[in-house]
């Protein structure tokens, strides 16, 4: 909990309501799973650090998400889909539970 805490600047409130809302983080490693989903969306969505935090607090569940089989397929749906990476891009960080919804199932019938 303290590395999240300093890595994304959160104090024990914030960090508190992400446990709440996906208790599963607490069982992940961070060199394994937090740290390469953090660089990720970073990285893909052109994030700043204050950006990065208010995305992964809203949805705590992003870092129970494989990059490459479902946070970049998604992503890249997105992309196709609305024609425009920044539109796509915008979606997302606004709406970053729209990473969770399924491809196959619900997307991509629609």
């Amino acid at each position: 909990l303290d590395w999240l805490q300093q890595r994304l600047g959160l104090d024990d409130t914030k960090v508190g309501k992400m446990i709440q809302r996906w208790p599963q983080i607490l069982g992940l490693s961070i060199s394994e799973k937090l740290e390469p989903t953090l660089q990720w969306l970073q990285n893909r969505l052109y994030l700043t650090d204050d950006e990065l935090s208010k995305v992964v607090q809203r949805q705590p569940s992003l870092f129970g998400c494989s990059v490459a089989n479902n946070l970049e397929p998604t992503l890249n749906f997105y992309i196709d889909a609305l024609g425009d990476e920044s539109k796509a891009l915008g979606l997302v960080i606004h709406n970053p539970a729209y990473f969770s919804y399924s491809l196959e199932k619900r997307l991509k019938p629609r």
